[in-house]
C-alpha cells in the first residue's frame, strides 16, 4: 500500500471513525444521566451503564485524539500485515459499539448485583488511572504515536524508562475498568481477543524497530514489556515503544 494512502488512512480516515464513534456515545450517556437521578432509580444498575458509556467516549476521543497528531513515519508499513493487524486491534471500538445488536444473553451484566455499585466506582478509578498513564506517555511520546505499524521517532523518556509500551499498558488497564463496570459474556470474549491481537500487533512493532535500531535490541532485553518490575535500579533512559 503506498505510503500516502497509509499516511490518510491512518491520520485522518481513523481518527473521523473513532471521533464517529465517541459522538455517538453521547445520547446514551444523557439518557443514563436522566436516569441515575429519576426518582426511584436503583443506581446499582443505572450507575453502571453510566460508566460504560464514559468509557467507551473516552477510548474513542483518545484514539482519535492521538491519531491527529501523529508525524509521518520515517519507515512507512511495508507489508498487509503491517496495516491489517493494527487494524483488527481495534476491531475492539467497532464491536462493542455494536453490541447493542447482541442477543440478550451475550449482554447481560455478570456482575453480581450487589456489587455492581461500587464495580462501578472501581471502574471510574481504573479508568482515571489508565486515562493517566496514556495521557504522561503521549506526552513523551509526542507525535510518534500511530496505529499502522512503522518506524517513527524514537523516545527516551517518562514512562518508556519502566515499561516499553506504557500506553498499551493503559489500554490494559481501561480494559479492566470496562469489565469492573460492565462484565457481559460479550465485553469478556472481546476483551480476550483485543488483547491476544494487541500483543501481536507490539510483538510486529518491536520486530520493525529491532530491525532499524540495534539500541532498541539492548532497550528490549532490560526493560518489561506491558508491566514495570516492582524493584528496579536507576539506568539511562534508552529508546521507546508504544
Amino acid at each position: 500500500m503506498p505510503a500516502t494512502i497509509t499516511l490518510v488512512l491512518e491520520r485522518y480516515v481513523l481518527s473521523a471513525f473513532f471521533l464517529f464513534l465517541g459522538w455517538r456515545q453521547l445520547e446514551p450517556i444523557g439518557s443514563q444521566l436522566e436516569a441515575v437521578g429519576a426518582p426511584g432509580a436503583v443506581l446499582a444498575y443505572a450507575v453502571p451503564r453510566l460508566v460504560q458509556h464514559v468509557l467507551v467516549l473516552v477510548f474513542n476521543l483518545q484514539v482519535a485524539g492521538l491519531l491527529v497528531l501523529s508525524r509521518k513515519p520515517t519507515v512507512p508499513p511495508r507489508s498487509a500485515k503491517d496495516v491489517l493487524v493494527p487494524l483488527a486491534s481495534n476491531f475492539f471500538y467497532l464491536a462493542y459499539n455494536l453490541g447493542s445488536l447482541a442477543p440478550a444473553a451475550l449482554t447481560r451484566n455478570l456482575v453480581p448485583a450487589a456489587w455492581r455499585l461500587p464495580a462501578s466506582a472501581l471502574a471510574l478509578y481504573l479508568s482515571l488511572a489508565g486515562f493517566g498513564l496514556a495521557v504522561w506517555a503521549v506526552a513523551h511520546l509526542g507525535r510518534s504515536f500511530g496505529v499502522l505499524v512503522a518506524v517513527r521517532p524514537v523516545v527516551t523518556s517518562g514512562p518508556y524508562r519502566h515499561v516499553r509500551h506504557p500506553i498499551y499498558s493503559s489500554y490494559l488497564v481501561q480494559m479492566g475498568a470496562l469489565l469492573a463496570a460492565y462484565g457481559s459474556p460479550l465485553v469478556l470474549g472481546l476483551v480476550a481477543v483485543y488483547l491476544a491481537v494487541l500483543v501481536w500487533r507490539a510483538r510486529l512493532e518491536e520486530a520493525r524497530l529491532r530491525e532499524h535500531s540495534p539500541e532498541y535490541r539492548a532497550y528490549a532485553a532490560q526493560t518489561p514489556f506491558l508491566f514495570p518490575r516492582l524493584a528496579t535500579g536507576s539506568r539511562p533512559p534508552t529508546v521507546g515503544g508504544r
